[in-house]
């Protein structure tokens, strides 16, 4: 019996073509992606991109998202534009202020120079007969407000008595009894000549200032010792008219204090927070002068007319 050869190789090699042709080709599904679904969606529905954009906003706004997504770099360019637009609106608040405060600086210089050039110097009249107290201290109040002085300046206020008709300036004795609250001590008055001035003079503040010649140096200056617990609220109201009168009951028991001014003894009178408020001194003990601040009295007593 004839034997037949076998040949394994061949064999191995028929059945592994013929696996290769009956064994289906497996393929990789293509990848799904939102662009992809996309294109497919507009090839089979036809529909354009923003009925895409539309459809895409509503699938977004059922899962509870934003409708349409805001990108960050837009929300940080929304926040660069608002900061810019605060610093811009603080640049010009700066600016419109500094101009505003320019203008009215030089409209302030203006008025000032202008109540430089038209200070009001000359002598005001003041009525005493049948005018209350009252009366005469709303008299100098308006007199004090529609003065206007420079530093230094001065002005006069005349009062005044009528008598058959006609008008002559009153004694010291009467001016006090028109003015000042309470009794004067007669002893002051009678020390005192009949006639005396009444000046407003402009310092720190408009004060008004009283000048009075002695008769006898003793008698006035023990009297006027005694007077000082009384004249704030005798003196105050008429030489410091805008003074609030309800803080003056405060001053009561107070003392004055000695105060040296250039050559001058000087007594004055402070308040609680330390203002002075009365202030007076003897001129070669033949003039009696009563401010009704320190300064207008350090002012008076050093002007070139009293050294004269």
């Amino acid at each position: 019996m004839k034997e037949i050869e076998f040949d394994v190789t061949a064999f191995e090699k028929k059945e592994s073509s013929t696996e290769k042709k009956d064994k289906p080709v497996s393929r990789v599904p293509t990848v799904r992606t939102f662009r992809n679904d996309v294109q497919d969606l507009m090839k089979e529905k036809t529909m354009s991109h923003s009925g895409v954009a539309m459809a895409e906003a509503a699938r977004r706004e059922a899962r509870g998202e934003k409708r349409f997504p805001v990108e960050e770099d837009e929300s940080h360019l929304g926040r660069l534009i608002f900061i810019l637009f605060l610093v811009l609106a603080f640049g010009l608040g700066v600016g419109a202020y500094a101009l505003i405060g320019m203008h009215f600086s030089l409209i302030g210089v203006s008025a000032t120079s202008t109540a430089k050039h038209s200070a009001t110097v000359s002598d005001i009249s003041i009525s005493l007969t049948n005018s209350p107290r009252e009366q005469v201290l709303a008299d100098i109040s308006i007199a004090f407000s529609k003065t206007s002085l420079p530093t230094g300046g001065s002005r006069s206020l005349v009062f005044l008595i009528s008598e058959r008709g006609d008008e002559r300036k009153a004694t010291f004795t009467e001016f006090l009894k028109a003015t000042a609250q309470g009794s004067t001590p007669s002893t002051l008055t009678s020390s005192l000549a009949n006639d005396f001035t009444y000046r407003v003079f402009s310092n720190s503040t408009l004060s008004g200032v009283v000048m009075a010649q002695t008769r006898s140096y003793p008698d006035t200056f023990a009297t006027m010792l005694d007077f000082e617990s009384g004249m704030a609220r005798a003196i105050i109201p008429v030489l410091d008219p805008w003074y609030d009168r309800k803080l003056i009951p405060r001053l009561d028991g107070r003392r004055f204090k000695d105060l040296r001014i250039g050559n001058y003894d000087a007594r004055v009178l402070y308040d609680l927070d330390g203002a002075a408020l009365l202030a007076y001194a003897f001129v070669n003990k033949k003039t009696l002068i009563i401010a009704g601040a320190a300064d207008t009295l350090t002012e008076v007593l050093t002007s070139t007319e009293l050294s004269k």
